[in-house]
């Protein structure tokens, strides 16, 4: 089946599938005439994949029934049609009769026939990628509804946008059409197997098949390092980057009790081609299944353990749980990085009044046409040289509101990890796509914070914490699900003069903000019970900190932590929670103060006679490496410059799928946006901090950071 999607598609898809059902010997020649003139349907939304399909499939029947090629004796392939396979599924679908008469009535006949099996490859689409390609994603109302009221409904997930992307449509479309009885089997996109949002969709093919089985192909690409390495070759090839995993869901109508769930994973480290020769061996009845008990969660593999849920949860928005902080937030989503964040203030501030002062010429442009705009994308400009436009923009220019650079709002932020750059931040969401809680914690450039920055819940990285002093960034440890930041300390605004106000004013500072604590005094409460009335909130900010990096608590409960937010443990003695936060608070200190650590003694090496140590242009970076894939004791830093001695320790400390100076080599390097031509240069921090060396620094200084990382773990444990 084939339907419409943003994403180019392949012409290997439905043609490949159906002449292989051909040759695959399940059709016995007594019946091959009957299921190809009858039994037998396709779908392709392009014309060219639909003249390929045809023309493979035809031949492949006339080889296997063997026809000649003779016109009086050809006979055309009945069952394809050029058509989006959820929109003609979709109620009050018209059909265009006039033009496609032929057409529509193969897709009247199709939709009135019973469907006992359903096999593809749905195309993965998560969105449109932005507003500037003009090519807006196909709502389907009637399929989405039944999203709507299955898969998110069940769903505990906040964010439930990639329930609806096209290959989780094709689950809900293809288990609707087979009605009570049939098969579904797909190779699809695998990041429902184990997905924090599709929790909701695992619930309800466990009470909507009676046999489902999952081959996990794993070769998840969005990792990095050892994790990327472990999930093996990519099935697709350079195509694929997502997991990837065979589904075969059964609905039998005699079947009593619950649906019988088969999981299979193929393993660790395994190469494309040793999976694929895996897979061509393998049958149900051939392999191994392991036999899957869901929990009450919707966990299939990798489920929550009971007793984490028992403790306070570190921050909940939406009940009186007991918890942490108050209050918290995702990081900074811009939509438009390049623009919104650089190394240099000065390239920054450029950037953006060349972005604002374009965007104020398209609100005049447009308010002086003399027609009504029905469509915004039919009128704007599309100039990703100029601008990134996006939905919250494109309402605006019809409103006439116009944009005002603002000096400002250029304030320090934490992109990546141990990664400082400038950043526009917009509290009114102009420029900046979401904001969330954050202007409430960093309200102007003159308000301090630290707080603590977490994995994102469903993230295909493994969890990690780290504490920040400046504006995070949505994904500060990677891709994936945007992270979520807990501050120290919010500050609210003082009300105007003329409000009740019944404060005298002693805590208000010059700015007009009153600081509040973001410990709940709750929690106060209770660790005053278990560890004594000396407890500060304070003591409980490290402790909670010193509890995210304890190796036994991120094992023990690692799907757990990849699932949901993190449950605090109330320590069962005043001296091990004295111990924790103690430890706590020195992680803290130096993963915030970083710049100002010892700086570990490596061994810079300049090439003899390549270059003056003295010179800025020995200094520069372009793009660092480490020595060899083998060899990680040392980083070519550039073609005179080598950094080495660096210590086996270091590499274990780990931020997400990275170490903390893969971070380092990940992302000081020159690059160069595609769309908008905008240069983002690490040299420029050091240029406009006049510290040429800052960069080989910042190695040193991370490298100790890393090693008395490590030591300090180490003493977590019980």
């Amino acid at each position: 089946m084939r339907h419409a999607q943003k994403e180019r598609i392949s012409f290997t898809g439905t043609g490949t599938f159906m002449t292989r059902l051909l040759q695959s010997g399940l059709i016995t020649a007594a019946d091959l005439e009957r299921k190809y003139l009858k039994e037998l349907h396709a779908n392709e939304i392009t014309l060219l994949a639909y003249y390929i399909a045809a023309v493979n499939i035809e031949t492949t029947y006339h080889a296997l029934a063997g026809k000649s090629a003779d016109m009086d004796d050809y006979q055309p392939f009945p069952g394809i049609v050029l058509a989006d396979t959820f929109q003609i599924s979709e109620k009050d679908d018209t059909l265009d009769l006039e033009i496609f008469a032929a057409n529509n009535d193969r897709i009247t006949r199709q939709l009135a026939t019973k469907t006992l099996v359903v096999l593809g490859n749905p195309p993965y689409s998560v969105g449109q990628a932005s507003a500037n390609d003009l090519n807006a994603n196909t709502k389907y109302p009637t399929l989405d509804g039944r999203i709507e009221a299955t898969y998110a409904k069940r769903s505990t997930a906040q964010l439930k946008n990639s329930l609806y992307d096209s290959y989780i449509r094709a689950f809900r479309w293809a288990t609707d059409r087979i009605g009570d009885a049939g098969v579904v089997a797909f190779v699809s996109n695998g990041g429902w197997v184990d997905g924090n949002t599709a929790d909701g969709m695992r619930l309800s093919l466990a009470d909507e098949y009676s046999h489902i089985y999952v081959y996990n192909l794993r070769g998840n690409q969005r990792t990095a390092g050892e994790l990327s390495r472990k999930e093996g070759g990519k099935i697709f090839g350079g195509g694929s980057r997502n997991t990837v995993a065979i589904f075969i869901g059964i609905k039998d109508p005699k079947h009593n009790g619950p649906c019988q769930i088969h999981y299979r994973d193929i393993g660790d480290y395994l190469t494309r081609d040793e999976k694929l020769a895996l897979v061509k061996d393998a049958g149900i009845g051939s392999l191994a299944w392991q036999n899957i008990t869901p929990s009450a969660d919707g966990d299939w593999i990798n489920q929550r353990d009971e007793t984490f849920g028992i403790w306070p949860v570190i921050g909940d928005k939406t009940s009186t749980a007991a918890k942490v902080f108050r209050t918290y937030s995702a990081g900074l989503k811009t939509s438009r990085d390049s623009w919104c964040y650089n190394f240099s203030a000065t390239r920054l501030a450029a950037n953006v009044r060349i972005t604002v002062d374009f965007y104020n010429t398209e609100v005049k442009r447009i308010a002086a046409l003399a027609r009504p705009v029905s469509d915004i994308d039919d009128v704007i400009e599309v100039d990703p040289t100029r601008f990134s436009w996006d939905r919250i923009n494109k309402r605006q220019v019809t409103l006439g509101h116009t944009l005002v650079f603002n000096p400002l709002q250029v304030r320090a932020a934490i992109y990546r990890p141990f990664m400082r750059q400038h950043a526009y931040f917009d509290p009114t969401q102009q420029l900046n796509n979401c904001t969330y809680q954050l202007p409430s914690m960093f309200p102007t450039p003159h308000h301090t914070n630290i707080g603590l920055y977490q994995v994102g819940n469903g993230s295909a990285v493994p969890f990690s914490a780290i504490m920040l002093d400046s504006l995070p960034d949505l994904h500060v440890t990677g891709a994936g699900s945007g992270g979520q930041f807990f501050p120290r300390w919010t500050y609210q605004k003082v009300e105007e003069a003329g409000t009740l106000d019944f404060s005298d004013g002693s805590d208000v500072d010059q700015w007009g903000y009153r600081r509040v604590d973001n410990i709940t005094d709750a929690m106060l409460a209770l660790y005053r019970k278990t560890a004594g009335d000396h407890v500060t909130k304070d003591d409980i900010f490290f402790y909670v900190y010193g509890v995210l990096h304890d190796p036994e608590y991120r094992t023990r409960y690692a799907a757990d932590l990849k699932k949901m937010l993190p449950h605090i443990p109330t320590p069962a003695t005043a001296e091990r929670f004295a111990r924790v936060a103690d430890i706590g608070r020195q992680l803290a200190d130096l993963h915030v103060n970083y710049d100002a650590v010892e700086p570990f003694p490596l061994d810079v090496q300049i090439k003899p006679g390549g270059a003056d140590p003295s010179n800025r242009e020995t200094w520069r970076v372009d793009k660092m490496k480490w020595k060899s894939k083998t060899d990680r004791s040392a980083i070519i830093y550039n073609g005179a410059v080598t950094v080495a001695g660096i210590p086996d320790s270091a590499h274990d400390y780990m931020l997400g799928s990275r170490s903390a100076l893969d971070w380092i080599i990940d992302r000081y390097q020159v690059k160069t946006d595609k769309a908008s031509g905008i240069v983002n240069d690490p040299n420029d921090w050091c240029d406009e901090h006049d510290d040429p060396t800052y960069i080989v620094d910042l190695i040193k200084k991370v490298t100790t950071v890393s090693v008395r990382t490590v030591a300090l773990v180490a003493q977590l444990a019980p």
